[in-house]
């Protein structure tokens, strides 16, 4: 997982779907939920771009996080560190502590890739 870094830009988008929903990711995020097997966050991410504190924010900084008890936080702020949504998650076996991924315009991206 220490490739994440070297991922900027991209040269694709590719989807993920939750019915009529669609997210594009990039090259870094496609990478990601197959390495890490984490296609469940993409799909966390995308099921709450129809919320109403979520759907009106053009830049929007999602962040999971390991805590103490092994249990995971799922977080979206508005890019001023204004907190929009936390989700408790029970168990993941997601490899690292925590990952930061931007959604910007309806894309998915690392922010290296920004």
């Amino acid at each position: 997982m220490n490739t994440l870094a070297g991922f900027i830009g991209t040269f694709t988008y590719h989807t993920q779907k939750i019915g009529y929903l669609t997210l594009n990711l990039t090259d870094g995020c496609d990478f990601l939920r197959h390495e890490a097997d984490c296609f469940w966050l993409f799909d966390a991410i995308l099921s709450y771009q129809e919320h109403n504190k979520v759907k009106n924010e053009s830049f929007q900084v999602w962040k999971l996080q390991k805590q103490e008890d092994s249990t995971w936080l799922l977080q979206c702020e508005d890019g001023n560190k204004g907190v929009l949504i936390v989700q408790k998650i029970e168990f993941s076996d997601f490899p690292l502590n925590s990952i930061e991924i931007w959604v910007v315009d309806g894309v998915a991206m690392l922010p290296s890739e920004y």
